[in-house]
């Protein structure tokens, strides 16, 4: 698919080149995370965090994070240095990725998946269970240091509240303030974004996703229609793919549908 233009020493820099031969076909690499991890000196901080206490955990705000991100992260970092982690707490609402509920599957951490039921429906009530949550884990089961995950500065609230705890952020650009950027750095709270770390190693874990959504269509399936059924299931999974990527998940879903009839 390559032009041969003089566009000087492309090959020595990933992101120059997929920028070029993305705008000689009139198009945007933005995915920058398929080429480049996460600075090392930002993975060290993390290791050293994790090797400061005897027992850390991870807690997820999954309404203000992305599951896709989060398993970049896991699979980027050292597995004998994530072995130290405690569990992961994710704390969900009914209205988020279904990856989450699924994540389990794919990372080898201890993970306690906790769903979060509304009493209004046009209210979350995932803030208030993960700050309850957090506060019992500290005071009841002694664990003295969070990474946590959320892009919500209301948090600050929480963490400045728990001065003998340590806390770790991790953030995506997208969606965190400077001022909770600024307030973090005053304090010596380290922190970091999600969006940083490398992405190449979780195709499979959408795969799960994708096919556990497929599954929750097969009594119907016959009566739907192929194609849109795959953009659906790609709108769910909060998956964002190329007409070429859905034509082999469509290739895939026939083959359920015929063994399906047999």
């Amino acid at each position: 698919h390559w032009q041969p233009s003089d566009c000087g020493g492309i090959l020595y820099n990933d992101k120059k080149f997929l920028s070029f031969i993305y705008a000689q076909h009139g198009d945007v690499f933005i995915g920058k995370s398929k080429y480049i991890d996460a600075d090392e000196t930002v993975k060290v901080r993390i290791y050293n965090f994790i090797k400061d206490t005897d027992n850390a955990e991870i807690v997820v705000d999954c309404e203000n994070s992305d599951v896709y991100k989060l398993c970049s992260v896991i699979t980027s970092l050292d597995s004998d240095e994530l072995s130290k982690i405690h569990q992961i707490i994710l704390i969900d609402d009914v209205h988020t990725n279904r990856g989450w509920r699924i994540l389990e599957k794919f990372i080898k951490i201890p993970v306690e998946y906790i769903l979060v039921d509304r009493v209004k429906e046009n209210k979350s009530l995932v803030d208030i269970k993960m700050t309850s949550c957090i506060c019992t884990e500290h005071y009841r089961n002694n664990v003295s240091s969070f990474i946590l995950l959320s892009s919500d500065s209301d948090y600050w609230g929480l963490i400045s509240s728990l001065s003998d705890a340590k806390f770790l952020v991790m953030f995506e650009y997208s969606k965190v303030s400077e001022a909770i950027k600024k307030t973090l750095a005053e304090h010596d709270i380290f922190y970091c974004a999600i969006d940083d770390f490398y992405s190449g190693r979780i195709e499979e874990f959408k795969k799960l996703v994708l096919f556990d959504i497929l599954k929750s269509y097969i009594p119907t399936m016959l009566s739907l229609n192929g194609r849109e059924l795959v953009s659906k299931i790609y709108e769910e999974a909060r998956i964002d793919a190329d007409e070429k990527e859905k034509d082999f998940f469509f290739i895939i879903r026939r083959q359920v549908n015929r063994l399906q009839i047999m």
